[in-house]
Order: structure tokens, then sequence, then C-alpha cells
């Protein structure tokens, strides 16, 4: 603990007076020109060792000021999470037939009902009258137009549900309403102190990038906003089942960095089938054939094979039910998960020499869902429906992971609802297992090193009884 000024006054005049007692501490010419301006100066010393010793204990977190934890980083070449802001597709309607073109610009407003959540058109678009039958949308009866919006501040609170963003803040002439079909997804808070802290601790932990820690250590110091946790498959784990023929890697990343990409395509004729550009794709967002609105069905068939699936090596297709035509031009809009590109950005960045020449894959985990059945029995005085949402809350929370998890045991999720969701008496599993792979109806869902739970609610039914 530093001394202060008092401490080291009284300390002074101990020491002088050990010395020699007839000397005066208390007045004249040593209090005023020794005792008390060196006592000043000597706390701020101290004050400043006592803050250099925490800055190197189990007390750095909180010790350090903001500037110093960010400079700590800035060490090992990292830097805080600045955020991520969410994006969706957003939809502009008329239901008249325009009978002059209608522009969209880019910076556009629109926001949920409330008007605390705002989103920004990030590139115009123009619903053209001569045309106006390829913007039309017989399933909504109106004539439509979707832009990639992009949320104004980051943070998980612009993660909204589909439909939820539906009004328009700069007013457009010939639009007549606004909406997502699609969730907004993709947006993370700053980064705290604290889990910047949590880093800098671990900074010095496998720093050779040719290692597998010192590649973990490198993706989640660089995207910290964009990576929640890394695991690395070598080839002598079960969870490895690549072809290779030397040194090999296979990098798993929890994220999601959603971005639209439009692809073009001019068919030969025969085609059935088209490969995507970008990988992993995550949907299809529209589908023309000769800038017209097609009667071809067109399906997304993502890669998930052991091999290659959910990797930047993936090959995701987009499957016809009618073949192409010579000359047909077909133009997709999809989005994927542009994560992975940039993390394949950090790990080369200094080129592959500094890795041992490994063959090196970077991919996203295999998703797992859970599937949980059963009752919840509420205490009397609690609203069944309320308990309801808590409860789902809880198990959304729990069961869609930030960190590759090994097991969930059924009885500690019993008693965690039991404990920790107000108003919850008894909970009683009828089934409580993976959704596929699984072997009994109640059992520890055991995950691999390379997977994640994805939480699907249709496959959770937890009855809520009084």
């Amino acid at each position: 603990m530093a001394r202060t000024e008092a401490d080291i006054i009284r300390e002074l005049e101990q020491s002088i007076q050990s010395t020699d007692t007839t000397l005066d501490v208390s007045q004249g010419p040593l209090p005023d020109v020794f005792i008390r301006p060196q006592a000043g100066q000597l706390a701020i010393s101290s004050e400043e060792a006592e803050s250099l010793r925490q800055l190197f204990t189990l007390d750095f977190e909180a010790s350090a000021t903001d500037d110093e934890v960010r400079n700590a980083l800035a060490n090992y070449a990292s830097s805080p999470g600045e955020g991520i802001k969410s994006r969706h597709v957003q939809y502009f309607l008329r239901f008249t037939r325009p009978t002059g073109d209608i522009s969209i610009p880019a910076g556009t407003l629109v926001s949920n009902l409330n008007g605390d959540l705002v989103y920004r058109v990030v590139t115009s678009g123009t619903i053209t009258a001569q045309s106006a039958g390829n913007f039309f949308n017989p399933s909504r009866n109106a004539y439509e137009l979707g832009l990639v919006v992009e949320a104004v501040g980051v943070g998980e609170d612009f993660n909204l549900p589909k439909l939820r963003i539906n009004t328009i803040i700069t007013i457009i002439d010939g639009i007549d309403t606004t909406e997502n079909r699609s969730a907004s997804t993709g947006g993370k808070t700053k980064e705290t102190k604290a889990q910047q802290a949590a880093r800098l601790k671990t900074s010095l932990l496998g720093r050779n990038l040719g290692s597998p820690g010192g590649i973990k250590d490198l993706i989640t110091n660089s995207l910290p906003e964009l990576v929640s946790d890394v695991a690395t498959v070598q080839p002598f784990e079960k969870e490895f089942t690549r072809q290779i023929t030397g040194p090999s890697l296979d990098l798993y990343n929890i994220g999601l960095a959603s971005e639209s990409y439009t692809q073009t395509y001019n068919a030969t004729g025969g085609e059935t089938q088209i490969i995507l550009n970008k990988v992993p794709a995550l949907s299809i967002e529209t589908f023309t054939v000769n800038d017209q609105s097609s009667a071809i069905t067109a399906t997304l068939v993502i890669d998930d094979s052991f091999e290659t699936g959910l990797s930047l090596a993936a090959t995701d297709v987009v499957v016809l039910d009618t073949p192409l035509l010579l000359n047909d031009v077909v133009k997709i809009v999809y989005q994927y998960n542009t994560m992975l590109e940039k993390v394949e950005s950090t790990v080369f960045a200094d080129g592959a020499e500094y890795l041992f020449n490994t063959d090196i894959l970077v991919r996203s985990p295999f998703p797992v869902n859970p599937r949980i059945v059963g009752t919840v029995q509420a205490l009397a005085s609690y609203s069944t429906t309320e308990v309801e949402t808590d409860v789902q809350t809880f198990l959304a929370t729990e069961f869609t992971f930030s960190t590759f998890t090994e097991t969930i045991f059924p009885e500690v999720i019993r008693q965690r609802l039991i404990s920790e969701i107000a108003g919850v008496q008894n909970v009683t599993f009828k089934e409580f297992r993976r959704a596929t792979g699984s072997l009994s109806t109640i059992e520890p869902m055991v995950f691999n090193r390379n997977e994640v739970s994805v939480y699907d609610a249709d496959l959770v039914n937890l009855e809520v009884v009084s």
C-alpha cells in the first residue's frame, strides 16, 4: 500500500528525533525546508511504485487505468474491440404501381417503433417505373426494394428480430412502409476494460505463431469484436478429418459478420447449379434471371461436409429446379459470413513462411441443436407467461455458445433453472439431448471440439404449469 504524505512526515520526524531529540521538528527550518517538501515528493513516488507493483500482480485489472490497459495491449499488437454494428436487409414497399422512379439514397434512416434504435441505408437503390414489374412481390402485393442497412451504433441492442424495424425516419416520396424480414445480426458492444485486461493476462501465452496456442492468441487479440473463441484442431485429434500431405491445422472460430454479396453468372446452357464465390453462404436475398424475377426456384445448399464444410474452402451452391438457357444472365444476391476472410487475413498477414508452411483451414464450427422437452412448475404467485419467457431467455443464452464447451449436464441446467429463474419451483425433463447423434432421451450433451450449440426454439418445449 502506498504511503501518504502524512505517513512520510511522521516517519521523517521520528527518524530525526531518534538521532537528536533536541531538534525542533514542529516548526522552523527543518519542517519548512526539509520534512514537508520531501514528504510530498516521496508520497508521489510511493504511489507510482505501488501502482507499478500492482501491474505485475493479480490486482492488475483493479489498479490499471484505461490508458495503461490499452498501452499494454498495444505492446502485443492488439487493440480494444470497438464493437460491431449490426446489419440486415431492409425492404421499402409501395402498394401501387409507381409512375416515376423512386430513389432511396444512402443514409436514409429507419428505426424500430420506439425510435430508439436507428439504422442507416448503406448503398442507395432505385425502383424504376419503366421496369416496375421486376420489383413486384405478389406475396406482399407490393412493389419493393431490399437494401442493406447498418445500425448507427454498436452493440447487441441493435440485434432485433424480424419485423421490428418498421418506421421510416427519413421520409421518401413514393414509399408507403418498410420492414425487415430477417433479424438484424452481428452487433456487439465495445470491449470493456475488464475484457481487455483478461486478454492481456494471456497475451504472453503461446506467442510463437508456429504453435496452435500462438495462432489462437493472435486471432482473439486481433479480432476481439468478431471472434469470441477459437478451437485449434490438429491432425492427431479425432475431429480432424481432412486428407493431408504435410503439417496441417484446422481453425474453428465462433463469430459472425454477415455481409451482402452480388454474384453474376453467364449461362452456357443446361446448368442446374451455380457455385457461389463467397463462402460460407448464409442465405439468398434475391435471385433473378435476365433482370427478371424468375419462375425458377433457387435453393441454397451449404457444404457441411467434414472435409471442407463451413470453411473458406467450402463448395456452397445454388441448386435450380429448371436448367438455364444459353446466354441467360443470373444475378444472385446473398449473405455470407465474412468473419472467416478477416481471420485468414490476420493469420497470414506476415506470410506463410512464419507458419512453417502449415496447411491451415479457417472454418466455422459445426452447429448442434439441443432437444429439450419437459415441464416447469411455477410458484402460484407467479405468472406462467412471465416464467415461460424467462426460461426461454435463459435457455437461448445458455445454448447459444460464445465459447467452446465440452459437456452440459441436465441436472446442472435443472438446478440453475430453479435457482436462477424467479418463480420456478421445479423442473422435470422428458428429453434432454442433442437433436442428432444422441443415444438416449435424457443424457449429458457432449460436444466435439469443433462443435457449438445453436439454440432452435422449435426443438425446445418446456411447458410451464402452475
